[in-house]
């Protein structure tokens, strides 16, 4: 399957267990099927927020999402959340669309996209540094669990 046969789409609320499944891949262990199931609903009726999806009618092999991100002291933007192809279909092009996805969005409202990656993650650094992504920043994430 070259790129040009990568079929992208936004998502419907039936593409959930396809999104899940492939969710769990990037963190397998804070995905929850009900509570995933009603986050979707939620992001899916938000005019800011989009999820798209790479795949055919029968099978979804990769999806993102990207939300409008406003903060206090910064322009808004719009933020890549997640990005997630399955291992058999990367390199095929479906990665590159649905970031192409993105990016339209972002020109269309006037806004920068940006993108947060692990800084394990070499492989998804050179892909989005292949796009024309730049790095503004390092930086650590903290979490309190109450």
């Amino acid at each position: 399957m070259a790129g040009e046969f990568v079929n992208i789409r936004s998502a419907v609320l039936e593409d959930k267990i396809g999104i899940e499944r492939l969710a769990q891949v990037l963190t397998p262990a804070t995905h929850g099927g009900h509570q995933s199931g009603n986050s979707l609903s939620l992001l899916l009726n938000s005019s800011d927020h989009r999820i798209w999806v790479a795949g055919s009618d029968e099978t979804i092999f990769g999806w993102l999402h990207a939300y409008l991100a406003i903060r206090v002291g910064v322009l808004p933007f719009i933020e890549i959340g997640g990005l997630i192809v399955d291992e058999q279909y990367r390199r095929k092009g479906a990665g590159c669309k649905l970031v192409a996805e993105a990016l339209s969005w972002g020109k269309t409202t006037g806004l920068a996209v940006r993108v947060r990656s692990n800084s394990k993650r070499d492989s998804t650094h050179k892909f989005y540094q292949a796009l024309g992504f730049k790095l503004l920043k390092q930086q650590h994430v903290f979490e309190h669990n109450l």
